[in-house]
Protein backbone atom coordinates (compact mmCIF):
# COMPACT_ATOMS: atom_id res chain seq x y z
CA UNK A 1 0.00 0.00 0.00
CA UNK A 2 2.64 1.86 0.47
CA UNK A 3 4.27 1.79 -2.74
CA UNK A 4 0.74 2.28 -4.36
CA UNK A 5 0.50 5.72 -2.53
CA UNK A 6 4.31 7.01 -3.37
CA UNK A 7 3.37 5.95 -7.41
CA UNK A 8 0.07 8.17 -7.30
CA UNK A 9 2.07 10.95 -5.43
CA UNK A 10 4.70 10.83 -8.03
CA UNK A 11 2.08 10.52 -11.00
CA UNK A 12 0.34 13.81 -9.70
CA UNK A 13 4.00 15.00 -9.60
CA UNK A 14 5.28 14.54 -12.94
CA UNK A 15 1.80 14.04 -15.18
CA UNK A 16 3.57 13.80 -18.76
CA UNK A 17 5.78 11.10 -17.76
CA UNK A 18 2.95 9.14 -16.01
CA UNK A 19 0.97 10.22 -18.80
CA UNK A 20 3.81 8.63 -21.62
CA UNK A 21 4.67 5.65 -19.04
CA UNK A 22 1.07 4.69 -19.42
CA UNK A 23 0.33 5.14 -23.16
CA UNK A 24 3.54 3.87 -24.18
CA UNK A 25 2.51 0.54 -21.98
CA UNK A 26 -0.75 0.89 -22.96
CA UNK A 27 -0.33 0.61 -26.78
CA UNK A 28 2.46 -2.50 -26.62
CA UNK A 29 0.00 -4.53 -24.42
CA UNK A 30 -2.72 -3.42 -26.57
CA UNK A 31 -0.53 -5.05 -29.90
CA UNK A 32 0.66 -8.16 -27.48
CA UNK A 33 -2.75 -9.14 -26.21
CA UNK A 34 -4.82 -8.58 -29.94
CA UNK A 35 -2.56 -11.27 -31.62
CA UNK A 36 -2.90 -13.49 -28.56
CA UNK A 37 -6.94 -13.01 -28.73
CA UNK A 38 -6.45 -14.10 -32.11
CA UNK A 39 -4.56 -17.02 -31.58
CA UNK A 40 -6.49 -18.15 -28.51
CA UNK A 41 -9.94 -17.87 -30.00
CA UNK A 42 -8.58 -19.89 -32.92
CA UNK A 43 -7.00 -22.91 -30.05
CA UNK A 44 -9.78 -22.52 -27.10
CA UNK A 45 -12.33 -24.81 -26.07
CA UNK A 46 -15.18 -22.23 -26.69
CA UNK A 47 -18.62 -23.16 -27.50
CA UNK A 48 -19.73 -24.76 -29.88
CA UNK A 49 -16.60 -26.32 -30.47
CA UNK A 50 -15.63 -27.23 -26.84
CA UNK A 51 -13.49 -30.27 -27.58
CA UNK A 52 -10.75 -28.73 -29.87
CA UNK A 53 -8.30 -29.66 -27.02
CA UNK A 54 -9.08 -33.40 -27.57
CA UNK A 55 -10.05 -33.26 -31.10
CA UNK A 56 -8.24 -35.90 -33.76
CA UNK A 57 -8.93 -36.01 -37.10
CA UNK A 58 -8.68 -38.97 -39.54
CA UNK A 59 -9.58 -38.32 -43.36
CA UNK A 60 -8.09 -41.80 -44.98
CA UNK A 61 -8.00 -45.18 -42.77
CA UNK A 62 -5.05 -47.37 -43.99
CA UNK A 63 -2.44 -47.24 -46.83
CA UNK A 64 -2.78 -50.59 -49.11
CA UNK A 65 1.09 -51.30 -50.62
CA UNK A 66 -0.51 -53.89 -53.15
CA UNK A 67 -2.64 -51.42 -55.01
CA UNK A 68 -0.64 -48.47 -53.64
CA UNK A 69 -3.72 -46.51 -52.35
CA UNK A 70 -5.47 -45.11 -49.56
CA UNK A 71 -8.65 -46.25 -48.08
CA UNK A 72 -11.39 -43.87 -47.71
CA UNK A 73 -13.84 -44.02 -44.93
CA UNK A 74 -17.04 -44.33 -46.09
CA UNK A 75 -20.61 -44.16 -43.83
CA UNK A 76 -20.45 -48.27 -43.88
CA UNK A 77 -17.17 -48.11 -42.46
CA UNK A 78 -17.91 -45.88 -40.32
CA UNK A 79 -21.12 -47.47 -38.83
CA UNK A 80 -19.42 -50.88 -38.69
CA UNK A 81 -15.58 -49.92 -37.46
CA UNK A 82 -15.24 -46.61 -35.84
CA UNK A 83 -18.98 -45.48 -34.51
CA UNK A 84 -18.68 -48.09 -31.72
CA UNK A 85 -15.18 -47.50 -29.90
CA UNK A 86 -14.96 -47.28 -26.47
CA UNK A 87 -12.16 -45.34 -26.36
CA UNK A 88 -12.75 -41.47 -27.42
CA UNK A 89 -15.48 -39.90 -25.17
CA UNK A 90 -17.72 -39.02 -29.07
CA UNK A 91 -17.31 -39.68 -32.42
CA UNK A 92 -18.72 -38.34 -35.54
CA UNK A 93 -18.38 -38.29 -39.21
CA UNK A 94 -18.64 -35.19 -41.22
CA UNK A 95 -18.78 -35.24 -45.90
CA UNK A 96 -16.34 -32.26 -46.46
CA UNK A 97 -15.87 -33.20 -49.74
CA UNK A 98 -19.33 -32.39 -50.99
CA UNK A 99 -22.05 -29.90 -50.96
CA UNK A 100 -19.99 -26.74 -49.26
CA UNK A 101 -22.43 -24.39 -50.34
CA UNK A 102 -26.33 -24.35 -51.05
CA UNK A 103 -29.50 -22.53 -52.12
CA UNK A 104 -32.47 -21.63 -49.92
CA UNK A 105 -35.57 -19.67 -51.35
CA UNK A 106 -36.41 -16.87 -50.06
CA UNK A 107 -40.13 -15.57 -48.76
CA UNK A 108 -40.40 -14.21 -51.97
CA UNK A 109 -40.29 -17.04 -53.95
CA UNK A 110 -38.19 -15.60 -56.24
CA UNK A 111 -35.31 -15.52 -55.20
CA UNK A 112 -32.69 -17.70 -53.78
CA UNK A 113 -29.74 -17.01 -50.79
CA UNK A 114 -26.39 -19.08 -50.80
CA UNK A 115 -26.03 -20.95 -47.17
CA UNK A 116 -23.11 -22.74 -46.21
CA UNK A 117 -24.06 -26.44 -45.45
CA UNK A 118 -23.24 -29.21 -43.22
CA UNK A 119 -23.43 -32.91 -44.49
CA UNK A 120 -22.70 -34.96 -41.42
CA UNK A 121 -24.91 -37.72 -39.08
CA UNK A 122 -26.72 -37.70 -35.53
CA UNK A 123 -23.31 -37.89 -33.44
CA UNK A 124 -22.84 -34.18 -34.89
CA UNK A 125 -24.41 -32.88 -32.36
CA UNK A 126 -22.99 -34.57 -29.76
CA UNK A 127 -19.55 -33.57 -30.62
CA UNK A 128 -20.41 -30.27 -30.93
CA UNK A 129 -22.55 -28.40 -28.55
CA UNK A 130 -24.88 -25.90 -30.01
CA UNK A 131 -27.16 -24.16 -28.29
CA UNK A 132 -31.08 -25.21 -29.95
CA UNK A 133 -33.39 -22.37 -29.25
CA UNK A 134 -36.38 -24.87 -31.15
CA UNK A 135 -36.59 -28.22 -31.56
CA UNK A 136 -33.43 -30.77 -31.57
CA UNK A 137 -30.98 -32.33 -33.87
CA UNK A 138 -32.04 -35.18 -36.37
CA UNK A 139 -32.14 -38.49 -35.04
CA UNK A 140 -30.25 -41.79 -36.24
CA UNK A 141 -34.11 -42.86 -36.71
CA UNK A 142 -34.71 -40.02 -39.18
CA UNK A 143 -31.30 -40.87 -41.12
CA UNK A 144 -31.95 -44.37 -41.03
CA UNK A 145 -35.02 -43.71 -42.77
CA UNK A 146 -33.99 -41.09 -45.05
CA UNK A 147 -36.43 -38.11 -43.89
CA UNK A 148 -35.95 -34.76 -45.19
CA UNK A 149 -35.63 -33.28 -42.18
CA UNK A 150 -33.18 -30.33 -41.15
CA UNK A 151 -31.14 -28.32 -38.49
CA UNK A 152 -30.78 -24.29 -39.58
CA UNK A 153 -29.14 -21.61 -37.43
CA UNK A 154 -31.12 -18.75 -36.13
CA UNK A 155 -29.81 -16.53 -38.69
CA UNK A 156 -31.48 -18.53 -41.11
CA UNK A 157 -34.72 -18.75 -39.44
CA UNK A 158 -35.17 -14.96 -38.65
CA UNK A 159 -34.46 -14.84 -42.50
CA UNK A 160 -37.22 -17.31 -43.99
CA UNK A 161 -39.89 -16.92 -41.26
CA UNK A 162 -39.07 -13.64 -39.23
CA UNK A 163 -37.75 -12.73 -35.68
CA UNK A 164 -40.57 -13.60 -33.92
CA UNK A 165 -41.76 -16.60 -35.78
CA UNK A 166 -41.17 -20.31 -34.91
CA UNK A 167 -39.55 -22.44 -37.20
CA UNK A 168 -40.13 -25.45 -36.01
CA UNK A 169 -41.88 -27.66 -38.03
CA UNK A 170 -41.74 -25.51 -40.68
CA UNK A 171 -40.24 -26.66 -44.22
CA UNK A 172 -37.18 -24.83 -46.24
CA UNK A 173 -36.74 -25.32 -49.62
CA UNK A 174 -33.39 -26.29 -49.74
CA UNK A 175 -31.62 -27.03 -53.89
CA UNK A 176 -35.07 -27.31 -55.03
CA UNK A 177 -36.42 -30.00 -52.35
CA UNK A 178 -38.31 -29.11 -49.16
CA UNK A 179 -36.93 -29.94 -45.98
CA UNK A 180 -38.63 -30.29 -42.70
CA UNK A 181 -37.08 -27.93 -39.84
CA UNK A 182 -36.71 -30.12 -36.68
CA UNK A 183 -34.59 -27.50 -34.84
CA UNK A 184 -33.41 -24.44 -34.70
CA UNK A 185 -29.47 -23.60 -33.01
CA UNK A 186 -27.94 -20.38 -32.17
CA UNK A 187 -25.63 -18.84 -35.00
CA UNK A 188 -22.16 -20.23 -34.83
CA UNK A 189 -19.07 -17.94 -34.85
CA UNK A 190 -17.48 -17.50 -38.10
CA UNK A 191 -14.54 -18.36 -36.14
CA UNK A 192 -15.70 -22.00 -35.26
CA UNK A 193 -14.56 -22.75 -38.20
CA UNK A 194 -15.04 -26.47 -38.34
CA UNK A 195 -18.88 -26.83 -37.37
CA UNK A 196 -19.39 -23.74 -38.98
CA UNK A 197 -22.69 -23.82 -41.37
CA UNK A 198 -26.23 -21.55 -42.24
CA UNK A 199 -28.24 -25.33 -42.33
CA UNK A 200 -27.15 -29.03 -41.51
CA UNK A 201 -28.33 -32.30 -43.13
CA UNK A 202 -27.50 -36.09 -42.38
CA UNK A 203 -25.58 -37.20 -44.86
CA UNK A 204 -26.74 -36.90 -48.05
CA UNK A 205 -30.10 -36.14 -46.98
CA UNK A 206 -30.58 -33.44 -49.82
CA UNK A 207 -30.94 -36.28 -52.46
CA UNK A 208 -29.07 -35.26 -54.66
CA UNK A 209 -26.34 -37.87 -54.53
CA UNK A 210 -29.13 -40.58 -55.17
CA UNK A 211 -29.90 -39.25 -58.58
CA UNK A 212 -26.48 -38.34 -59.71
CA UNK A 213 -25.04 -41.58 -58.82
CA UNK A 214 -26.22 -45.61 -58.42
CA UNK A 215 -28.52 -46.73 -55.62
CA UNK A 216 -26.87 -46.66 -52.16
CA UNK A 217 -23.66 -45.49 -53.75
CA UNK A 218 -23.88 -42.48 -51.82
CA UNK A 219 -22.82 -44.50 -48.88
CA UNK A 220 -19.37 -44.59 -50.03
CA UNK A 221 -19.00 -41.30 -50.14
CA UNK A 222 -15.34 -40.45 -48.52
CA UNK A 223 -15.77 -39.36 -44.95
CA UNK A 224 -13.65 -37.19 -41.95
CA UNK A 225 -13.64 -38.91 -38.54
CA UNK A 226 -13.52 -36.71 -35.64
CA UNK A 227 -12.76 -38.51 -32.51
CA UNK A 228 -12.75 -36.55 -29.15
CA UNK A 229 -10.20 -38.57 -27.22
CA UNK A 230 -8.87 -37.35 -23.61
CA UNK A 231 -5.11 -37.53 -23.20
CA UNK A 232 -5.25 -40.57 -19.91
CA UNK A 233 -7.14 -42.39 -22.99
CA UNK A 234 -5.30 -41.38 -25.78
CA UNK A 235 -2.89 -45.32 -25.45
CA UNK A 236 -6.34 -47.11 -25.15
CA UNK A 237 -7.73 -45.43 -28.20
CA UNK A 238 -4.12 -46.26 -30.11
CA UNK A 239 -5.10 -49.98 -29.25
CA UNK A 240 -8.60 -49.75 -30.39
CA UNK A 241 -7.24 -48.68 -33.53
CA UNK A 242 -5.50 -51.14 -34.16
CA UNK A 243 -8.22 -53.70 -33.71
CA UNK A 244 -10.30 -51.77 -36.58
CA UNK A 245 -7.73 -52.33 -38.20
CA UNK A 246 -7.94 -56.43 -37.49
CA UNK A 247 -11.45 -56.12 -37.97
CA UNK A 248 -11.06 -54.16 -41.45
CA UNK A 249 -7.98 -56.83 -42.66
CA UNK A 250 -9.96 -59.81 -41.52
CA UNK A 251 -12.80 -59.23 -44.22
CA UNK A 252 -10.12 -58.02 -47.21
CA UNK A 253 -7.36 -60.53 -47.28
CA UNK A 254 -6.55 -60.02 -50.87
CA UNK A 255 -6.02 -56.20 -50.37
CA UNK A 256 -5.05 -55.60 -46.34
CA UNK A 257 -4.68 -52.09 -44.63
CA UNK A 258 -0.69 -52.43 -44.54
CA UNK A 259 0.14 -48.67 -42.76
CA UNK A 260 -2.63 -47.11 -40.17
CA UNK A 261 -2.72 -43.38 -41.63
CA UNK A 262 -1.64 -40.98 -38.74
CA UNK A 263 -4.05 -38.98 -37.02
CA UNK A 264 -3.85 -35.52 -37.02
CA UNK A 265 -4.58 -33.54 -34.23
CA UNK A 266 -6.80 -30.47 -34.10
CA UNK A 267 -3.67 -28.26 -32.93
CA UNK A 268 -1.26 -29.99 -34.89
CA UNK A 269 -3.86 -28.75 -38.18
CA UNK A 270 -4.37 -24.92 -36.64
CA UNK A 271 -0.32 -24.56 -36.33
CA UNK A 272 0.25 -25.96 -40.01
CA UNK A 273 -1.98 -23.49 -41.72
CA UNK A 274 -0.46 -21.10 -39.11
CA UNK A 275 3.11 -22.26 -40.80
CA UNK A 276 1.66 -21.51 -44.02
CA UNK A 277 1.02 -17.55 -43.39
CA UNK A 278 4.58 -16.87 -43.12
CA UNK A 279 6.65 -19.29 -45.26
CA UNK A 280 5.57 -20.46 -48.62
CA UNK A 281 7.81 -23.23 -48.43
CA UNK A 282 6.66 -26.79 -46.62
CA UNK A 283 10.24 -27.21 -46.20
CA UNK A 284 10.82 -24.25 -43.89
CA UNK A 285 7.57 -24.98 -41.49
CA UNK A 286 9.49 -26.09 -38.96
CA UNK A 287 10.77 -22.35 -38.60
CA UNK A 288 7.19 -20.76 -38.91
CA UNK A 289 7.22 -20.44 -35.28
CA UNK A 290 10.18 -17.68 -35.68
CA UNK A 291 8.08 -15.26 -37.26
CA UNK A 292 5.53 -14.70 -34.26
CA UNK A 293 7.95 -15.29 -31.52
CA UNK A 294 9.78 -11.99 -33.12
CA UNK A 295 6.62 -9.89 -33.84
CA UNK A 296 6.24 -10.70 -29.80
CA UNK A 297 9.93 -9.57 -28.82
CA UNK A 298 9.87 -6.97 -30.90
CA UNK A 299 6.38 -5.77 -29.33
CA UNK A 300 8.26 -6.73 -26.09
CA UNK A 301 11.63 -4.98 -26.06
CA UNK A 302 11.11 -1.82 -28.22
CA UNK A 303 8.74 -0.50 -25.78
CA UNK A 304 10.80 -1.54 -22.99
CA UNK A 305 13.70 0.09 -24.52
CA UNK A 306 11.76 3.33 -24.58
CA UNK A 307 9.94 3.30 -21.09
CA UNK A 308 13.46 2.59 -19.67
CA UNK A 309 15.20 5.64 -21.12
CA UNK A 310 12.35 7.51 -19.65
CA UNK A 311 12.86 5.47 -16.24
CA UNK A 312 16.92 6.25 -16.93
CA UNK A 313 16.07 10.51 -17.03
CA UNK A 314 13.89 10.13 -14.37
CA UNK A 315 16.49 8.45 -11.84
CA UNK A 316 19.04 11.29 -12.66
CA UNK A 317 16.55 13.75 -11.58
CA UNK A 318 16.08 11.29 -8.25
CA UNK A 319 19.55 10.59 -7.34
CA UNK A 320 19.80 13.42 -4.91
CA UNK A 321 16.57 12.23 -2.91
CA UNK A 322 18.03 8.52 -3.39
CA UNK A 323 21.52 9.69 -2.22
CA UNK A 324 20.07 11.38 0.72
CA UNK A 325 17.85 8.02 1.87
CA UNK A 326 21.37 5.86 1.32
CA UNK A 327 23.14 8.63 3.72
CA UNK A 328 20.40 7.94 6.35
CA UNK A 329 20.68 3.76 6.31
CA UNK A 330 18.69 2.75 3.61
CA UNK A 331 20.14 -0.10 1.53
CA UNK A 332 20.01 -0.10 -2.28
CA UNK A 333 17.94 -3.39 -2.67
CA UNK A 334 15.07 -1.58 -0.81
CA UNK A 335 15.65 1.81 -2.92
CA UNK A 336 15.47 -0.69 -5.94
CA UNK A 337 12.58 -2.17 -4.99
CA UNK A 338 10.64 0.56 -4.16
CA UNK A 339 11.22 1.59 -8.35
CA UNK A 340 10.31 -1.76 -9.44
CA UNK A 341 7.28 -1.55 -7.42
CA UNK A 342 6.74 2.68 -8.38
CA UNK A 343 6.38 1.57 -12.75
CA UNK A 344 4.90 -1.58 -11.67
CA UNK A 345 1.87 0.50 -10.29
CA UNK A 346 2.02 2.53 -13.96
CA UNK A 347 2.69 -0.84 -15.42
CA UNK A 348 -0.66 -2.16 -14.53
CA UNK A 349 -2.26 0.84 -15.27
CA UNK A 350 -1.37 1.05 -18.54
CA UNK A 351 -1.69 -2.57 -18.98
CA UNK A 352 -5.33 -2.48 -18.65
CA UNK A 353 -5.57 0.45 -21.09
CA UNK A 354 -4.27 -1.61 -22.80
CA UNK A 355 -6.77 -4.67 -22.40
CA UNK A 356 -9.41 -2.34 -23.26
CA UNK A 357 -7.73 -0.94 -26.22
CA UNK A 358 -7.71 -4.67 -27.34
CA UNK A 359 -11.22 -5.18 -26.78
CA UNK A 360 -12.29 -2.25 -28.22
CA UNK A 361 -10.24 -3.06 -31.51
CA UNK A 362 -11.55 -6.70 -31.58
CA UNK A 363 -14.96 -5.82 -31.50
CA UNK A 364 -14.68 -3.07 -33.45
CA UNK A 365 -12.73 -4.49 -36.53
CA UNK A 366 -13.16 -8.15 -35.54
CA UNK A 367 -13.69 -9.36 -39.66
CA UNK A 368 -10.34 -7.46 -40.86
CA UNK A 369 -8.14 -8.70 -37.58
CA UNK A 370 -9.26 -12.06 -37.55
CA UNK A 371 -8.32 -12.62 -41.21
CA UNK A 372 -5.11 -10.75 -41.34
CA UNK A 373 -3.31 -12.41 -38.30
CA UNK A 374 -5.01 -15.67 -38.71
CA UNK A 375 -5.90 -16.03 -42.24
CA UNK A 376 -9.35 -17.07 -41.23
CA UNK A 377 -10.47 -16.51 -44.71
CA UNK A 378 -14.05 -17.70 -43.93
CA UNK A 379 -14.54 -14.37 -41.82
CA UNK A 380 -13.95 -12.03 -44.57
CA UNK A 381 -17.03 -10.54 -46.16
CA UNK A 382 -18.89 -12.10 -42.52
CA UNK A 383 -18.37 -9.99 -39.42
CA UNK A 384 -17.81 -12.83 -37.10
CA UNK A 385 -19.87 -13.58 -33.33
CA UNK A 386 -17.63 -12.32 -30.65
CA UNK A 387 -18.90 -14.17 -27.38
CA UNK A 388 -17.52 -13.24 -23.99
CA UNK A 389 -16.25 -16.85 -23.46
CA UNK A 390 -13.34 -15.67 -26.25
CA UNK A 391 -12.46 -12.38 -24.67
CA UNK A 392 -11.83 -12.99 -21.02
CA UNK A 393 -10.19 -16.66 -20.84
CA UNK A 394 -7.49 -17.24 -18.15
CA UNK A 395 -5.03 -17.97 -20.53
CA UNK A 396 -5.16 -14.01 -21.76
CA UNK A 397 -5.34 -13.02 -18.57
CA UNK A 398 -2.10 -15.09 -17.62
CA UNK A 399 -0.74 -13.65 -20.74
CA UNK A 400 -1.49 -10.02 -19.70
CA UNK A 401 0.07 -10.69 -16.34
CA UNK A 402 3.10 -12.11 -17.96
CA UNK A 403 4.03 -9.41 -20.42
CA UNK A 404 3.57 -6.76 -17.96
CA UNK A 405 5.58 -8.14 -15.62
CA UNK A 406 8.76 -8.58 -18.11
CA UNK A 407 7.80 -5.18 -19.30
CA UNK A 408 8.10 -3.21 -16.30
CA UNK A 409 11.21 -5.48 -14.95
CA UNK A 410 12.80 -4.61 -18.72
CA UNK A 411 12.13 -1.26 -18.14
CA UNK A 412 12.88 -0.13 -14.58
CA UNK A 413 15.06 -2.37 -13.35
CA UNK A 414 18.60 -1.90 -15.45
CA UNK A 415 18.51 1.61 -14.78
CA UNK A 416 17.45 2.11 -11.96
CA UNK A 417 20.18 -0.25 -10.62
CA UNK A 418 23.32 1.80 -13.00
CA UNK A 419 21.49 5.12 -11.28
CA UNK A 420 21.60 3.55 -7.83
CA UNK A 421 25.60 1.88 -7.90
CA UNK A 422 26.63 5.57 -8.13
CA UNK A 423 28.63 7.07 -4.45
CA UNK A 424 26.60 9.16 -2.60
CA UNK A 425 28.82 11.77 -2.68
CA UNK A 426 28.24 12.23 -6.82
CA UNK A 427 24.31 11.66 -6.45
CA UNK A 428 24.70 14.58 -4.45
CA UNK A 429 26.27 16.55 -6.48
CA UNK A 430 23.64 16.03 -9.02
CA UNK A 431 21.62 18.90 -10.04
CA UNK A 432 17.50 18.44 -10.11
Amino acid sequence: MRYFKQALALMREEKLYSAMYIAGTALAVAFVMLIAEVYYVKVADIAPEVHRSTTYKLTHFAYQKQTGNTVGIDYQMFRDLFQTMKAPECVMAVDETYGVKGYVKLPDALHDREVRLKNTEPGFFRFYQFHFIEGAPFTQDDFDNERRVAVITKEISDLLFGKDAKALGQTVLFNNLDFRICGVVETPSALTEVCLADIYLYLSADGMMKEWLSLNAWRSVPLHLYFSVPADRLDAFMQELKSVEARYNATHKDDPADVLIPLVSYYSEVWSEFSHMFYASDNDNRLWFLTPAAILLLLLFVPAVNLSGMVASRMERRLPEMAIRKAFGAKRRTLLWQVIMENLVLTLIGAFAGLCLAWTALYAWRDWVFYVFSDNTTTFGRVPIIEGEMLFGPAIFLIALLFCSLLNVLAATLPAWLSLRKPIVVSMMIKK
